[in-house]
């Protein structure tokens, strides 16, 4: 055989197994169970957004999605290390193991669940528009021709991007997008019901007010992990039995949340 096709014949040989391999790790588990047990640490990628995750008086993390998230670290018997995170850089840091899982109130849509997986859905949620006490928008077509904000990242931010808001202007949190409201930068904040529920014309948030009869879509929220986890096995039995002790119902009474019982029930 000439030399030429021994060489042509090796390189197809190392193509094909550098193929087998590729497609094997594509395929492979995430260890995240032994990483954690190991660790003694979930660590649980967060925002301040009430009244899922937010800071009581003493500075300690509570909330709807805080609480699950450290019963759920008391069933692994480990403990559970909030960190605040970037919103907009959550996939990164699941990605490079900076965080264990994204528990924050999060819309398990189709274009994120392309880069990381998603537990089973435990919450419902949808946008809303909100505006200052006094404002006259009143309809999608005002909200259409006004200064439009919403979070990046967000699913705030898709609703601006699908109904083609021409002056949208990206905030860093969903609390930025009801400042600039506040402050007269923006004149209309598309941010979770969930939020705009828990906050809305209390304190701080006294002259906003939630636009009536204007929402865009229905959405689920899910806790976000690495591709593969086999995490994922031990969050969805633990959200599914949190559901039928009653738990996650007397959380969402708590916190005024509207939970995905068609999921959970399952």
């Amino acid at each position: 055989m000439k030399k030429s096709k021994i060489l042509t014949l090796i390189m197809v040989c190392v193509m094909a197994i550098t193929s087998i391999f590729s497609l094997a790790a594509c395929g492979a588990k995430a260890e995240d169970v032994k990483k954690i047990t190991d660790a003694g640490k979930i660590v649980v990628g967060i925002t301040d957004y009430e009244p899922m995750d937010y800071k009581d008086e003493s500075g300690k993390w509570i909330g709807f999605d805080a609480e699950l998230a450290e019963k759920f670290a008391a069933q692994l018997g480990v403990t559970c290390e909030f960190v605040e995170i970037n919103w907009n850089n959550k996939v990164a840091e699941i990605k490079s193991g900076q965080i264990d899982l994204i528990w924050n109130g999060m819309t398990a849509s189709k274009k994120l669940g392309k880069q990381i997986d998603f537990s089973v859905s435990y919450a419902k949620n949808a946008q809303v528009a909100v505006v200052k006490s006094n404002s006259a928008i009143a309809s999608k077509a005002d909200i259409a021709a006004a200064k439009v904000t919403a979070e990046a990242g967000s699913a705030g931010e898709t609703v601006a991007e699908d109904e083609g808001f021409k002056n949208y202007v990206p905030a860093e949190s969903q609390e930025k997008a009801l400042i600039e409201v506040l402050s007269g930068t923006s004149e209309v904040a598309i941010i979770d019901i969930t939020m705009a529920q828990s906050v809305i014309g209390k304190g701080s948030y006294a002259d906003l007010k939630i636009v009536a009869d204007v929402s865009y879509g229905d959405e689920i929220f899910a806790v976000g992990l690495r591709k593969n986890s086999d995490l994922k096995a031990v969050l969805d039995a633990f959200l599914k039995a949190e559901y039928k002790n009653g738990t996650i119902g007397e959380l969402a009474l708590k916190y005024g949340v509207g939970i995905n019982t068609e999921a959970l029930a399952d």
